[in-house]
């Protein structure tokens, strides 16, 4: 019987498998370091295992050599020969790390050419303290239950048996395993390294096909003792139990009930630490077999096709009014009454595809305890992180994009919000810092704050800098009110801080965060108050794909506002309009709001009547602008079309989207028009 298996299929599983089973150890090795339970190490310890049996499966042995050293680690404060310690958990994490890098040079396709010769004596000199404990304390079955082995097959095994002895190899995977076959393939491979393997149950097709649930089986010829081979099928990760016995021939006596033999293999495979039962894992299995993986360049087509989609639903339903204004007849209503079918329907489809693409923040969130951490040591600092909302979903698209902003507000926050332990006892404060990164859905965005309980930002020294930086003069700096002091912070090349050091001080990344978020059609806001702490606002859209905008007119030219912007509309009564350092602006509940004019931002003056008519009030952050247009059209739902492959970046415009007549209409992007006037 052959079992030769192309390994390189299975790369992309592994590297799915490795990269989830990193993110379980990073995430459960930084709480372990605060909270050691047996629970957690246990969760850390099969991480470990699992990622030690898939490298070896796939012949990645630098990989397989530094987890089965982690593992042994793990393994030694499991038994309490060892207790966790820092610069216990500093080798561990620079193990993930190394791993990580492994992973990363596999996907390259350059193998596991990572050295890692110095982590693993570092290892074996942290083991030396501790004794060796065996590898998993897989549980043998005390009494076989019935075998797989199908009876026709039971003559082919007797008449081998006088060839020599028979074993019987009975495995039950892990429910949560997620490479069955890889797992079969390497008992076979290891099954045959002690002699001939005569039958599998299922056979080879099925196990290929992974046409099993979690129990496999093998009868192999060989000369070697059950107990010999039973250690190397141990190696194997991912398996609940393993039992290897001599075959015999199967009597009546020999086929008790399966139902009570069952129960008792999974009573007994089951882990001290009171994980779930066999029967809650199948449980488990029929949701996990409701759910598929998908490529997102897949997910990224369908949106794009459902994009067409919506603009030629709106250009449907433009057409369909147009007949009905013109025509009064019944197939005129039944061609209306399909539109509208046809709409709701796109409408579905849009919101179900807008779902598929959503992940919960979590997913960056789980960046930043690692980041905190290795931060708050490097700098001395005690720093207690709190996540908030990590279930939070948006698109795709943002997160891809808000990663990098969030941990560099999040880094400063550290270094420069967050004082030293003495500093903080000096003024009667915990010695202990506190930064909260939370995430909320408010409307149609979400809202992400990173707050700190540090000394707050000192505006007299960020005034006195600007000046001194010639970014403002004295005069405008001492006119200027604490909040818009603040926003020098966001200005390229400003920097508060005393010396130059690794995380920061270069005065460069705020301007660039601010630059980032505004990309995605975002806002930043910051607040602070001295020796209190400090906190960044972000509001962000959902998804950068489609978005429900407010079409207005400017001399014959149609513009769209996103909607997340805009506050209000108003009519614009030109004698209310009054002018302040010759600027207009216009008084709106007793608030002054400067005027700007669209067809001057955007140079559409030219031929047609100027009429502007309306006042459209968008906000940023807690600025206000009314800008002028001649019509308000209406709201509609707009596809964002980028402009930048073609035109570059472009002030004011974030991109352009088709309307239901066939035109293109620019799409404004308040962020940059604002600040373009100030």
């Amino acid at each position: 019987m052959s079992a030769e298996l192309d390994m390189s299929q299975y790369v992309d599983l592994f590297l799915q498998e490795a990269e989830e089973q990193l993110e379980v150890l990073e995430q459960e090795t930084l709480i372990l370091e605060r909270e050691p339970t047996p629970e957690r190490l246990q969760v850390i310890f099969r991480a470990a295992h699992t990622l030690k049996g898939s490298s070896r499966a796939m012949g990645f042995s630098r990989f397989a050599e530094l987890t089965h050293e982690t593992e042994n680690i793990l393994d030694q404060l499991r038994n309490g020969t060892l207790t966790i310690r820092t610069d216990i958990a500093d080798r561990l994490l620079e193990c993930i790390d190394t791993l990580g890098k492994m992973a990363e040079q596999i996907r390259e396709g350059n193998g596991d050419a990572v050295e890692c010769g110095n982590l693993v004596e570092q290892l074996h000199a942290i083991g030396n303290g501790g004794e060796a404990a065996p590898a998993l304390k897989l549980i043998v079955a005390p009494k076989a239950a019935k075998s797989m082995i199908p009876a026709d097959l039971v003559p082919v095994l007797q008449e081998a048996l006088a060839e020599g002895p028979i074993l019987h190899a009975r495995f039950r995977l892990h429910p949560d395993c997620v490479m069955k076959y890889v797992r079969a393939f390497m008992a076979l491979s290891v099954a045959q390294e002690h002699g001939e393997v005569l039958v599998t149950a299922p056979d080879l097709e099925a196990l290929e096909e992974e046409r099993f649930e979690l129990d496999f089986e093998f009868a192999i010829q060989s000369k070697d003792s059950a107990e010999d081979i039973l250690a190397k099928f141990k190696e194997i990760g991912e398996v609940e139990s393993v039992t290897v016995d001599v075959w015999a021939p199967p009597t009546e006596e020999d086929e008790p009930d399966a139902e009570p033999q069952a129960q008792t293999a999974n009573t007994a495979a089951a882990p001290p630490s009171g994980e779930a039962p066999a029967s809650s894992g199948a449980t488990r299995k029929g949701e996990t077999g409701q759910t598929v993986r998908v490529d997102v360049a897949r997910l990224d087509n369908l949106m794009n096709l459902v994009g067409e989609l919506v603009i030629d639903r709106t250009r449907i339903s433009q057409i369909g009014i147009e007949i009905s204004q013109r025509y009064q007849d019944r197939e005129v209503d039944a061609l209306q009454e399909t539109v509208g079918h046809i709409a709701r329907i796109t409408a579905d489809l849009q919101d179900q595809i807008m779902k598929a693409r959503m992940m919960p923040i979590e997913t960056v969130f789980n960046r930043f305890p690692r980041v905190v951490r290795d931060l708050a040591q490097k700098l001395g600092k005690d720093v207690k992180l709190d996540l908030v909302g990590g279930e939070t979903e948006l698109d795709r698209s943002v997160i891809e994009v808000i990663g990098d902003p969030l941990l560099h507000i999040l880094r400063n926050s550290v270094d420069h919000g967050v004082e030293a332990p003495a500093e903080r006892s000096k003024v009667g404060k915990p010695a202990q810092g506190r930064v909260i990164v939370s995430a909320r859905h408010q409307e149609n965005h979400i809202v992400i704050e990173i707050i700190d309980d540090g000394k707050g930002i000192d505006l007299e020294r960020v005034r006195t800098k600007a000046v001194n930086q010639g970014l403002i003069t004295s005069d405008q700096a001492a006119k200027m009110s604490d909040k818009e002091a603040l926003q020098l912070i966001f200005h390229s090349g400003l920097s508060t801080a005393a010396e130059v050091s690794e995380v920061s001080g270069r005065g460069v990344g705020m301007d660039i965060v601010r630059s980032n978020i505004q990309k995605l059609g975002g806002v930043i806001d910051l607040d602070s108050t001295p020796g209190e702490g400090s906190r960044f606002s972000l509001r962000l859209p959902l998804t950068l794909a489609i978005i429900r905008g407010l079409l207005v007119d400017v001399n014959g030219h149609v513009f769209v506002l996103p909607l997340g912007s805009v506050i209000e509309t108003l009519f614009l009564d030109p004698s209310q309009v009054q002018r302040i350092n010759r600027r207009e602006v216009i008084v709106i509940r007793g608030q002054t709001t400067p005027l700007l004019r669209l067809r001057n931002v955007f140079e559409v003056c030219n031929g047609g009547d100027q009429a502007d008519s309306y006042v459209v009030v968008v906000g940023l952050a807690e600025q206000r602008v009314g800008l002028v247009v001649d019509r308000l059209i209406g709201e509609q739902e707009v596809v964002i079309k980028s402009l930048s492959r073609f035109c570059g970046e472009t002030v004011g415009v974030s991109g352009a989207t088709i309307l239901g007549d066939g035109n293109v209409a620019l799409i404004v992007d308040v962020n940059g028009v604002i600040p373009s006037d100030r």
